[in-house]
């Protein structure tokens, strides 16, 4: 057990020095106050955003960009986390840890998708600090309760939806191919909707969830529903399957 809080001490620490860190979490302050100034008018024009302009239509707008914008910000976490051991060569010394390779994968998982977490959780109070500072209508706790919990659902489905990426990313051996990986899954998503399978596609379901098609595509299958679960399922299993019986040399 001691071995394992070590590696997860170890990714805390070096996702802290890279720059990641610092670029993900200036985006996840900076993105919220954007949207809130424009939303409220005092940057730009409201009429690019649909819906009801107070609290409650802001933080579904903050779950409609987080739904897509997600897919492209927590995969590039697990692409970074797991691509840069094999970027910069230090797999081999990583494998050489008294530490079995399914804790080295699980560490790098538990600190990827914390992270991701973390982003989302900032991202929402900077969205409800500044609609305070804004004075959007309907502000209160009521409301951001009830906004929370569809936000909460949809950030839990984009990280387990990124969780792929940590295998690509693994059998890739680098950056370049998971990153395509996600690319695809956001091709993929907009070719759902026009062959009308969209409900079926992993990638899509958040954007379905938080509104961003129309609030009648919000009430979803229990099938649709549980795709994001299980891809993020099958690539957690990948992982570490790769990670415990692939040739890293």
């Amino acid at each position: 057990m001691k071995q394992f809080q070590s590696a997860l001490w170890v990714e805390t620490l070096k996702l802290r020095r890279s720059r990641l860190f610092w670029i993900s979490l200036a985006t996840s302050v900076l993105l919220p106050v954007m949207i809130g100034l424009v939303f409220s008018g005092w940057l730009g024009s409201q009429d690019s955003f649909e819906g009801e302009i107070n609290l409650t239509g802001y933080l579904k707008e903050l779950g409609i960009i987080l739904s897509m914008g997600g897919l492209i910000g927590f995969g590039f976490v697990f692409s970074w986390i797991f691509g840069r051991e094999y970027s910069d060569r230090t797999v081999k010394d990583m494998l050489a840890l008294p530490l079995s390779r399914y804790g080295t994968a699980a560490a790098k998982l538990i600190v990827a998708a914390a992270l991701c977490a973390v982003l989302a959780l900032i991202m929402f109070l900077t969205g409800c600090m500044t609609a305070w500072l804004v004075r959007l209508d309907g502000w209160s706790l009521g409301n951001i309760t009830s906004g929370f919990g569809n936000y909460a659902l949809i950030s839990l489905m984009v990280i387990c939806l990124s969780v792929p990426v940590a295998w690509m990313a693994s059998t890739g051996r680098g950056y370049l191919p998971p990153l395509g990986f996600v690319l695809l899954t956001i091709v993929a998503a907009q070719f759902g909707g026009a062959l009308g399978i969209v409900e079926y596609i992993p990638w899509a379901i958040p954007g379905l969830r938080s509104g961003a098609s129309g609030e009648e595509q919000t009430h979803l299958q229990m099938l649709s529903l549980v795709l994001p679960y299980l891809t993020g399922g099958i690539g957690l299993i990948g992982t570490l399957a790769w990670w415990r019986y692939a040739d890293q040399t």
